[in-house]
C-alpha cells in the first residue's frame, strides 16, 4: 500500500473519531433526540464512519450553533 493511502486513511480516522467524540458528548446531553432513542443514535455514529456523523448532524444541525439550542432550553424552562 502505498503511503499516501496509509496517511488518507490515518487522518480520516482521527477525523472520525474526533468528530465521534463531540457527537456523542452532544447526544449524552440532550434530553430528546431524533427518533426518541439514543442508542441507535451511539451505535450510527461510532460505527458507521464519516456518514452516521453527518446523518447526525443532519438531523440535530443546532450542534452547530450552540446559542440557538441554549435559548431553546431558556424557552422550555419557561413553559414548563
Amino acid at each position: 500500500m502505498d503511503a499516501e493511502w496509509i496517511i488518507r486513511i490515518v487522518l480520516f480516522g482521527i477525523v472520525h473519531w474526533v468528530l465521534a467524540w463531540v457527537l456523542i458528548r452532544d447526544l449524552a446531553s440532550r434530553e430528546r433526540v431524533f427518533g426518541k432513542h439514543k442508542p441507535p443514535w451511539a451505535v450510527i455514529i461510532l460505527f458507521i464512519p464519516g456518514f452516521g456523523s453527518i446523518l447526525y448532524l443532519l438531523f440535530h444541525p443546532q450542534i452547530l450553533s450552540p446559542t440557538d439550542s441554549r435559548q431553546d432550553k431558556d424557552q422550555d424552562k419557561h413553559t414548563r
